[in-house]
């Protein structure tokens, strides 16, 4: 189950942000109209600066990946509040997080994990 509903699904997840992401992000041209012709219109997605999220216990893993990986591909932090039932696996989750970051030459601060109740 954890393979199938967690691990895969995260990584189908982080192929389709790396295939589509860039392109998701970029400005979205919205038609004016007859009248605003002499106008442009877009929609342009930028970063919030941090996201808070707050993560259910099931499905841990994908459920605490899943905004992560959408947050730093949109140019945000991500501050993450855990279930008590899962801090310490989402604890290790994160060290993984925080390494990967330091390799690809980003602040492993970027992300950040609440436990408790």
């Amino acid at each position: 189950d954890a393979l199938l509903g967690e691990v895969l699904t995260t990584c189908e997840k982080i192929r389709t942000l790396l295939s589509h992401g860039e392109d998701w992000l970029r400005n979205d041209y919205r038609p004016t109209g007859p009248l605003m012709m002499h106008k442009v219109a877009f929609v342009q997605y930028v970063p919030v600066g941090v996201l808070g999220v707050i993560a259910p216990w099931n499905y841990p893993f994908h459920n605490l990946m899943n905004h992560i990986l959408s947050g730093l591909l949109s140019g945000n932090a991500v501050v993450t509040k855990v279930s008590e039932h899962t801090s310490w696996s989402s604890i290790r989750f994160i060290e993984i997080v925080k390494e990967a970051l330091k390799v690809c030459g980003h602040s492993p601060d970027l992300v950040q994990v609440v436990t408790g109740l």
